[in-house]
């Protein structure tokens, strides 16, 4: 990880509630298990769509 990637991660983490890192956390870890063949999360689309599952603001499918 490099020092933007840092910095754009903790610019984002600032104001999350721990309740919903625990939930981003397990969706990450989820689609990491899913993907144990290939550690490395590499589709944004489907790792959106799952958060946004996860957080109710879209419906399955």
């Amino acid at each position: 990880m490099n020092e933007e990637k840092i910095s754009l991660f903790a610019e984002q983490l600032i104001g999350l509630k721990q309740f919903e890192w625990a939930r981003v956390k397990q969706v990450v870890d989820m689609y990491f298990s899913s993907k144990a063949a290939k550690v490395e999360l590499d589709d944004f689309v489907e790792l959106k769509r799952r958060i946004e599952i996860e957080f109710n603001l879209r419906q399955f499918g």
